[in-house]
């Protein structure tokens, strides 16, 4: 059996995707550990891994609204935690060393620690994937490398590498496709699907249950409609109260998140649940609609389910995955700025009594279940453990080499 390390991001739309497929890595016997802010050691652990802690500079981030002020050198800052991280993990991993590093594809800290002790990697997709073909970058920028901000990272960058055994400069870095990358949606919902050769394995969500961290949530007798703009929702205050007023008489869980003001809704019909957060399985299960930022955990959550959806993009990954699932026939994007209470009901009604939406819902459905993602990935990582272990051994530095 192999020791499986897991780098993973501190923000829940990256750990949550990838439970599923550390506790099936478990159930084989292997022995995983995962890097883990407190905030996420309880989920590690129900996943029966062994959490490594340290204290993220992101801090609270799974909780962090999506505010220009928040996201501020992001980039940069996920530099820092990177080596942060490196350093933070480097005594526990001196005396307990992987023989795979599993990293989110936005944590260089893998990369980094992997590259230094000649140890296997793999990278974990909880969005979209790249390759030397496609980005979604190019599609749906957050930023451009001739962004201040970027180019400050990307000199940083360049510096570190010989440090952590690399070669080259920093844009093949940024660039590089490892050998093997799990992607965690299914390959017909990827853009560019066919440009994605047999180093990427689409696993689709890889749903485990989280209810001895989040808690259950028990359905009503009625037909449930679930409206949420994720944990950090924010600097929308307009929109639950159009929410409730839009699905005065239909039964709703709302999801507020962390930045809403509950009274500032006032009286809450006895028709609607409001909290600031749900255990999201328990309501998608029994949901016949959700109304959802796009965010990529929500999505591929709500197929998994076979829940249409009415997605209403907050920044521009989102915007990608709303106009993907209305392209695929899966649901409806709204734009923001066309967002009323009259569109809100309307589109949440056709969406529920489509019969091309549930075909197509059922058909990507089907097709998840059969992939059953967490065995599907587990297969490819042992795979690729066993093939490494039979190449010529890399450059190893010692623990504790700077």
């Amino acid at each position: 059996m192999a020791h499986v390390a897991v780098f993973n991001f501190p923000a829940i739309g990256h750990v949550n995707p990838t439970l599923g497929v550390v506790a099936e890595l478990v159930r084989r016997g292997h022995r995983v550990t995962c890097t883990a802010t407190d905030y996420f050691v309880p989920a590690i652990r129900s996943a029966g891994a062994e959490p490594v802690r340290y204290a993220s500079i992101f801090g609270e981030f799974y909780r962090s609204p999506y505010t220009a002020e928040a996201l501020r050198n992001s980039a940069l800052r996920s530099l820092d935690d990177a080596v942060l991280l490196v350093d933070a993990a480097e005594e526990f991993y001196r005396a307990n060393r992987p023989d795979v590093i599993l990293y989110d594809s936005i944590s260089w800290a893998g990369r980094f620690y992997a590259s230094k002790y000649g140890i296997p990697a793999i990278r974990l997709f909880p969005s979209y994937a790249f390759n030397e073909c496609f980005s979604i970058q190019e599609r749906f920028p957050l930023t451009t490398f001739d962004d201040d901000e970027v180019v400050t990272m990307l000199d940083r960058v360049e510096a570190l590498l010989p440090e952590y055994g690399f070669e080259g400069r920093a844009m093949e870095f940024v660039r590089t496709v490892e050998k093997l990358a799990i992607v965690f949606m299914p390959r017909e919902f990827h853009y560019a699907a066919e440009t994605f050769d047999e180093r990427f394995v689409f696993v689709g969500p890889c749903i485990r249950d989280r209810s001895a961290f989040q808690g259950v949530w028990r359905p009503s007798e009625h037909s449930t409609l679930l409206v949420s703009l994720g944990t950090a929702a924010t600097g929308w205050p307009e929109f639950f109260p159009m929410a409730l007023k839009a699905f005065g008489d239909v039964q709703v869980v709302l999801a507020v998140g962390d930045h809403m003001d509950v009274a500032e809704l006032g009286r809450i019909p006895a028709n609607v649940d409001v909290r600031r957060h749900v255990p999201q399985l328990d309501v998608l299960r029994h949901a016949t609609a959700f109304v959802t930022h796009g965010g990529m955990n929500s999505a591929m959550e709500a197929l998994y389910f076979g829940v249409p959806t009415v997605v209403i993009p907050q920044m521009n990954e989102q915007k990608a995955t709303a106009l993907r699932i209305e392209e695929l026939g899966l649901g409806r994007h709204l734009a923001k700025a066309d967002t009323t209470v009259t569109s809100l009901r309307a589109s949440a009604a056709e969406i529920s009594t489509n019969p091309e939406i549930a075909k197509n819902l059922a058909e990507v459905k089907n097709r998840i279940h059969e992939t059953n993602g967490p065995i599907t990935a587990a297969e490819a990582i042992e795979k690729h453990l066993s093939q490494a272990r039979c190449d010529p051994p890399a450059r190893v530095a010692r623990p504790g080499d700077r």
